[in-house]
């Protein structure tokens, strides 16, 4: 199938008509002249101007957006920091406490064989005044039987006599010392008794340190395995706190509105709200990154646009016809 088309003839304009008509119909408040650079340089200025005022609004965006940023994050890294520390503080009381649980251990062993050797010391001392008293006893029939015997060779202070009443003077002396040594024995056996009772491995000092050791959770490492989330971590604490399910849900009703978050666990490297500081303080690391990387970059575009809007102004001065042809 075959179309013809019909086509007017255009009846051609010169070259210089067009700038005759051109000059003729020219806006005299803003004219255009007969200098093409002009009208371009114009164009140019009003696309670098909106560019420019796009680019120094996002630059303020982002600029106040990254100050936020910054700060929330040298905030997260500052409560981080003084969690981590509160971590290797928690980790040396550990350590610390594994020290006096061995001394507590070779203590109580010792004061165990203290307690044995006192009583053996108590048993022989008791025993020793026992044979004093046999001896004291005996001595006593025996003045009381030259006492009887009334034999002139038997005067007191004399021969025999003498010797025998020096004896008694001296035992005297020595059941003086029975109170006495008595009650340091006594004493010492209270002390021996009450320091074993007081850090004995079953109750006691060691138990304290004990319990210190399981509220810290000493023998959990960092990094290890746990199980469920902040939430179920601090809904089980505070279940095994009032020790029972339902009085838990009671006092759940009754502190619904006033409970406070987080509540950390020992070691605190393993606690959930832990990691989540440290995520968040990443990702607003790595936002803040990108932010000031961007921030950079429309910097840079706002220098370039800055330097293009002044030469195309200085440009379009230079060429105003309303200056130009006066």
């Amino acid at each position: 199938m075959i179309t013809d088309l019909k086509c007017k003839k255009i009846k051609e304009t010169s070259w210089q008509d067009r700038i005759k008509e051109c000059c003729e119909e020219e806006n005299p408040d803003d004219p255009r002249g007969c200098d093409c650079c002009y009208d371009l340089w114009k164009e140019e200025l009003r696309e670098v101007n909106t560019k420019y005022s796009e680019a120094e609004e996002e630059a303020r965006l982002i600029s106040a957006e990254l100050i936020f940023i910054t700060g929330r994050r040298d905030k997260l890294k500052t409560w981080y920091d003084e969690l981590t520390k509160a971590n290797d503080l928690s980790r040396s009381i550990c350590e610390q406490l594994e020290v006096m649980l061995s001394q507590i251990e070779k203590i109580s062993r010792n004061t165990k064989h203290a307690v044995r050797a006192i009583n053996i010391l108590y048993c022989m001392i008791r025993d020793f005044y026992m044979q004093v008293d046999l001896i004291k006893l005996k001595y006593d029939q025996i003045m009381n039987c030259i006492r009887c015997l009334n034999d002139p060779a038997l005067a007191p202070g004399q021969g025999l006599v003498k010797c025998l009443e020096d004896y008694g003077k001296k035992l005297e002396a020595l059941m003086t010392t029975r109170v006495e040594l008595l009650k340091m024995s006594m004493s010492a056996i209270y002390l021996a008794y009450r320091i074993n009772k007081n850090i004995a491995l079953d109750f006691g000092l060691y138990l304290i340190i004990q319990e210190w050791e399981t509220t810290l959770n000493c023998a959990e490492d960092c990094n290890s395995s746990t199980s469920g989330g902040y939430a179920d971590k601090n809904n089980r604490r505070m279940k095994e706190s009032y020790g029972y399910e339902e009085e838990y849900h009671h006092k759940e009703e009754e502190k619904k509105g006033c409970q406070l978050t987080p509540v950390l666990e020992f070691p605190i490297c393993n606690d959930p709200y832990y990691d989540s500081l440290r995520n968040k303080y990443e990702v607003d690391k790595a936002r803040a990154a990108d932010l000031s990387k961007k921030l950079i970059d429309l910097n840079k575009k706002k220098e370039s646009l800055l330097a293009c809007k002044q030469s195309l102004t200085a440009a379009i001065q230079e060429t105003d016809p309303r200056t130009r042809c006066k």
